[in-house]
């Protein structure tokens, strides 16, 4: 009986259904705690970080794994606290975009030099990937920024701004002085997209200097 349970389609979509709620519940977890982090860190940001929620949508299903959301989230949110324009890919979303990138064909020195320096970038607390990230730097340190910098544009999210704001004077429940409780909406700076440029490719061409690709460290969670 159990095994007809187990073999089920229903149930297996019931089961699928009941995780990605759990996933997504998880998230919002995460987020809320970011934008708590993000508030100790620009106190005087924090009405703005409290309205900037809206930010934090996953982009990748490795973003199921709570460190790389977190830092995703972080990212955005310091961007956001800073003036900084939020669209651009982050360092996670690179990470992200070069390991689906070596698992279709090896990386180049260059694409794999950016692979090094974005996890350093994204997960300082996590263990580097490798100790060879020095190296590429030296050899490639120019191409890499080029690479860094068309990656970050092909990544970004032409709709992740905070645009108007309108706020009830209501925080989680409790009553605030809101930069933005007001009658009309108090509507943010809107900075301009960057001028539209073609997109590099991570993965390069044949003729181009190969290295193997980086192993990421064993750890809970999808390895990156």
């Amino acid at each position: 009986m159990v095994k007809e349970r187990q073999d089920d389609p229903l149930s297996a979509m019931l089961q699928e259904s009941t995780d990605l709620v759990g996933t997504t519940l998880e998230q919002i977890e995460w987020a809320e705690s970011e934008i708590d982090a993000a508030i100790i860190r620009h106190p005087d940001q924090g009405d703005l970080l409290y309205h900037g929620f809206g930010l934090l949508r996953p982009t990748h299903r490795l973003m199921a794994t709570e460190f790389v959301s977190r830092s995703h989230y972080r990212e955005l949110l310091d961007r956001l606290a800073t003036g900084m324009d939020t669209r651009p890919g982050t360092a996670a979303e690179v990470c992200c975009a070069c390991r689906d990138a070596s698992l279709a064909a090896p990386l180049s020195s260059t694409a794999a030099g950016l692979y090094f320096r974005m996890w350093e970038s994204a997960f300082p607390d996590m263990p580097p990937v490798t100790d060879r990230a020095q190296h590429h730097e030296a050899l490639d340190g120019y191409s890499i920024d080029a690479l860094e910098a068309t990656s970050r544009r092909t990544l970004a999210c032409e709709d992740r701004i905070v645009g108007d704001v309108s706020c009830t004077g209501m925080h989680h429940g409790t009553a605030v002085p809101c930069t933005y409780a007001a009658a009309k909406p108090a509507s943010l700076t809107k900075r301009r997209a960057p001028a539209s440029q073609p997109a590099a490719a991570l993965v390069p061409n044949a003729a181009s200097t190969l290295v193997e690709r980086p192993e990421a460290p064993s750890m809970e969670g999808p390895n990156l």
